[in-house]
């Protein structure tokens, strides 16, 4: 204690001493901007940037607070501006766009809305109807700006733009405004923007700070690029799952804006980047974009040139992920992304010897608004011309998406369902459901064409004949189309220096994200169809009229929200059990993962029913009521061993130093989103002084760089061994493995005993492809042939052909891919995930798992197939078993890897059989592995499910019950 006093005192003197410095700066004349951002004349009724924020635009870094300011007092001031609060964020600040145009279109702003939404849906819409709407509609921009917190001049620019276009008496400006109207979201991230400012505060010094090394300009973990939940809001357009997204899609859908920007930043020492693209570009972008984007370019170009302002376009630059803000390209927008080089604040020096200052960042943004506007306002009305005809073809029974329905098939998991309906519906795409069943030609997730294929009555139906074909198609179809070229020059770069063309994921559709079983029908499906209407709970709890006669109440344990349920009843301080196996009690089926409160466990019964019914009511279950332990037949019964008696997880989350931001927010949102209990973030740099005791789950996120010391592993492995449940990610699973914790290995580390691994993967295959054969087995003789799982006619590769294959292999890792997973249908951890379970990879590890450990996921779906099923030339192939790499292909067994995005055949071999989510005992608790980030950007929902199966259910099923006396 007298330390920490001693420390106390000494920051707080500290303190007073830097308050009461009389020392000024030395001169630094580089940083004395010279070019000037804002010119008159203006408008005197409106107050100046400078009198608000208390410094002149780019001088520093406005706060949300003060931008919050600035947009109340201009409101009251201008009859130009419109000020709209479009949403909230998780720490509770406004989200804010306004509306800038004339005085007669800001009266007129319902009409206007009207008019493009029907150029947008021109169902019944005559061309001379669309001629006249085009011909009174001004031009709709929709300028957004650091949606990355750190990257702050594009707000500030945003910020001084706005008092430009309100206040300024220029013709130029009035031209402008008289046909646009703007709309302006000059801060899209203000959780992250307020973290960065204050860092800011922090770390700014009384001297200038021109090194972009130091604090200043880098920040500190988790830095202010994210939202509160560390979620990179860039990605979340087509997920969304955080409400700065869900806010602002919801008012750009209603406005179809003919230009998007999207102010970012970029390494401090590079110059400033602006669109169009280079390859790969998404196909289902409308063909005019390219055209459109090359004028703008060009304008922006010249106006950059007239500054002598350095710039460039493509290069890094790609267009293929489409949960950008560029999301609204497929909506019919021209979308241009700025990039300028970061300067935090004051300036960054460059090896030329120049000073770029922060005030030129800001004014690189401001041209290049101005400068995109006015292009816009050139151009409006072809580019409504263009947009009409696209939105027409988008909806022709001859277009390109006229012959295609995506089906989504029933399921017993009603939340995750609900999920992606709520997913489709917020983008205005029509979800329907069949009233009867339907028998189709299919394509399948895993490849199959032209399967036929069964479509219960229930199935979702989403027609891509529809006024939002195009982003329907992007998130729903199950491949994207990549250009020969573009493969071929992404080879090109692997096999030369390991570079990649992609900037980001090559896979990404919802329902594989989801975890949901889906097919894509080559039809348009209009014909017995409902619209899509979620249902409610069947029965609603009575619990004073059902004490007596209800011995126990479960929720159906394929729901991902039973997970919740659990976990928020033993909470509350109840007795939860789940199934481990099928079972029907009462005439209810309970499938494996049934939620199980029973009345023996719980005798303050009555209490206990209105408990249940509250959180089943807040989780849209359906509770159902057991009036008999009793199974039939064979069935378990609640009084066996298949009723397993959960323990409550007190669940720690490692954080900070190392761990990579985005793992650790994904983590910690799906704790609080789909469960809402109570636990600890951890503080990685003190982990070592942490009593571990109070916690019985502890998860580790993955690593940017190994954040725990040797001595921290092995309390951990103390901890796993008294009874804890330890669950790692990706590099921090890697860790374990490397600090022999896990008995699990690298793949790469696994040669010398390949056969050890191979037999493991041929005992599964014999334990779930069981032929009897009765002669042999009821025989009295010694049989002279058994089948083991090792073959001697198989021609293996030795350790040393291994090693230098996978030394090959290695090079073609994805960037972002899925892959077939799959799952041991009878392990808990697999509750409520589907057999066949989409991985998404990258270069993730993959694990080795033998007779220490279970692998509880494996990457590859083995398929046996009958004979006349494949060519001739495929059967003589699969008449024997097959070395593939380090595992044996069965005979007459087919294996499928990749089901979406760019996996090279090298990466697809390499990957077979490999262990994605493990198992094991340590002592009296076990340790849990993923090879991948389980909740990647809040949406893979079926690794998630695994994740919150191991952290509710893990203290309870996979380590030694503790009896308290």
């Amino acid at each position: 204690m007298r330390i920490i006093s001693i420390l106390f005192v000494l920051a707080i003197t500290s303190f007073t001493a830097s308050a009461a410095i009389k020392l000024t700066p030395t001169e630094y004349p580089d940083l004395k901007y010279k070019g000037e951002i804002l010119s008159g004349p203006y408008k005197d009724g409106v107050t100046e940037p400078k009198k608000i924020l208390g410094f002149a635009p780019g001088q520093r870094v406005a706060s949300p607070e003060q931008i919050a300011n600035a947009l109340s007092i201009w409101q009251k001031e201008s009859d130009r501006l419109k000020v709209v609060e479009y949403g909230r964020t998780h720490e509770g600040r406004p989200l804010f766009y306004v509306v800038i145009t004339t005085p007669a279109h800001l009266a007129n702003l319902e009409n206007i809305q009207k008019d493009v939404q029907q150029l947008a849906n021109p169902v019944n819409l005559s061309d001379a109807d669309a001629k006249n709407i085009i011909g009174r509609l001004p031009a709709i921009a929709w300028m957004a700006y650091s949606i990355h917190g750190n990257e702050s001049s594009g707000a500030d620019a945003a910020l001084t733009a706005i008092y430009h276009l309100i206040a300024s008496e220029s013709d130029d400006v009035k031209q402008l405004l008289g046909q646009q109207v703007i709309i302006i979201d000059p801060m899209m991230n203000p959780d992250g923007r307020a973290r960065f400012s204050k860092e800011l505060e922090e770390h700014r010094g009384v001297a200038p700070n021109v090194d972009d090394q130091s604090l200043l300009h880098t920040g500190s973990w988790p830095y202010g690029r994210t939202n509160h939940y560390y979620f990179d809001l860039n990605r979340d357009f087509i997920y969304l799952t955080q409400p700065e997204t869900r806010g602002r899609v919801a008012i750009i859908n209603q406005w179809y804006p003919q230009l998007m920007i999207d102010g970012h930043e970029m390494g401090a020492q590079d110059t400033y980047l602006f669109a169009p693209a280079r390859e790969p570009v998404n196909p289902h972008l409308p063909k005019t974009r390219k055209k459109w984007g090359w004028k703008f370019a060009q304008d922006q170009a010249s106006a950059f040139d007239n500054n002598a302002w350095r710039y460039y376009t493509g290069e890094w630059f790609e267009n293929l992920y489409p949960g950008y803000s560029n999301y609204a390209e497929y909506r019919g927008a021209v979308h241009i992304l700025y990039e300028q080089a970061r300067i935090a604040e004051d300036g960054v020096k460059r090896p030329d010897g120049n000073v770029v200052t922060y005030q030129q960042s800001v004014h690189h943004q401001f041209v290049s608004t101005i400068e995109n506007l006015r292009t816009l306002a050139k151009h409006s009305k072809e580019m409504y011309q263009d947009f009409l005809a696209e939105r027409r073809e988008s909806l022709s029974s001859s277009g390109p998406y006229a012959d295609r329905s995506f089906a989504i098939l029933p399921t017993d998991n009603k939340t995750r369902l609900h999920q992606l309906v709520d997913t489709l519906k917020f983008q205005n795409i029509e979800v329907f459901q069949l009233t009867k069943q339907m028998r189709v030609s299919a394509d399948t997730q895993l490849g199959g064409k032209g399967v036929s294929t069964i479509l219960p009555k229930g199935t979702l139906i989403v027609p891509n004949r529809q006024q939002e074909a195009r982003l329907i198609a992007t998130m729903l179809e199950f491949d994207v189309d990549i250009k020969p070229e573009v493969l071929k020059e992404e080879r090109h770069r692997t096999l030369r220096d390991g570079s990649s063309l992609m900037y980001d994921t090559t896979a990404w559709n919802l329902t594989m994200m989801y975890g949901l079983e889906a097919v894509i029908v080559k039809k348009h499906i209009n014909s017995n169809l409902e619209s899509y209407a979620a249902a409610s709970p069947e029965w609603e709890l009575n619990p004073e009229a059902q004490a007596k006669d209800t011995i126990a109440i479960a929720v159906n344990g394929e729901d991902d929200a039973s997970v919740s349920f659990a976990a928020r009843l033993m909470e509350l301080g109840l007795q939860v059990r789940v199934v481990d196996k099928a079972t029907e009690l009462s005439q209810q089926a309970l499938p494996r993962g049934t939620v199980v409160v029973t009345k023996t466990d719980n005798p303050n019964w009555t209490t206990a029913l209105e408990q249940i019914k509250v959180q089943a009511h807040q989780l849209n279950l359906t509770p159902l009521s057991i009036s008999s332990g009793f199974g039939d037949g064979d069935l378990p019964d609640w009084g066996g061993a298949h009723f397993r008696l959960l323990t409550k997880p007190r669940v720690g989350l490692v954080s900070r130093g190392g761990f990579a931001f985005y793992d650790v927010g994904a983590t910690w949102y799906s704790l609080d989103h789909h469960l809402a209990i109570r636990h600890s973030k951890l503080n990685s740099l003190t982990f070592s002084y942490s009593d571990l005791r109070r916690y019985n789950v502890i998860i580790l996120p993955t690593q940017f760089m190994n954040s725990l010391s040797e001595g921290a592993y092995q309390t951990l492995k103390t901890w796993v061994s008294n009874g804890g449940t330890l669950i790692a990610f990706d590099r921090s699973a890697r860790s374990l493995i490397g600090s022999d914790i896990s008995s699990v290995t690298l793949l790469e580390n696994s040669f010398e005993n390949a056969e050890q691994f191979d037999i493991a993967i041929q005992r599964e295959w014999m334990a779930n492809n069981i032929e009897l054969e009765m002669e042999a087995i009821l025989s009295h003789q010694v049989p002279l042939e058994v089948d083991y799982p090792w073959h001697q006619k198989v021609q293996r590769l030795n350790q040393q052909q291994l090693v230098k294959r996978d030394n090959w292999q290695r090079n073609f890792m994805p960037s972002g891919a899925f892959v077939a997973g799959r799952t041991d249908q009878r392990h808990w951890l697999t509750f409520g995930v589907s057999e066949d379970l989409p991985l998404l990879f990258s270069n993730n590890p993959l694990f080795m798992s033998a007779e220490e450990s279970e692998a509880v996921v494996r990457v590859g779906k083995l398929q046996k197939e009958e004979k006349g099923a494949l060519s001739k030339l495929a059967e003589s192939v699969m008449d024997e078993p097959k070395a593939l790499g380090w595992s044996t292909l069965p005979a007459e067994t087919t294996a499928h890897v990749r089901m979406s995005g760019l996996l090279w055949p090298e990466a697809a071999q390499r990957m077979l059989n490999a262990a994605h989510t493990t198992r094991e005992a340590l002592g009296k608790g076990q340790i849990i592995l993923f090879a991948t980030s389980p909740n990647f950007r809040g949406s893979t929902l079926g690794t998630n499910r695994m994740l919150l199966n191991a952290i509710v259910y893990g203290p309870g099923l996979g380590t030694a019950p503790l009896v308290e006396l």
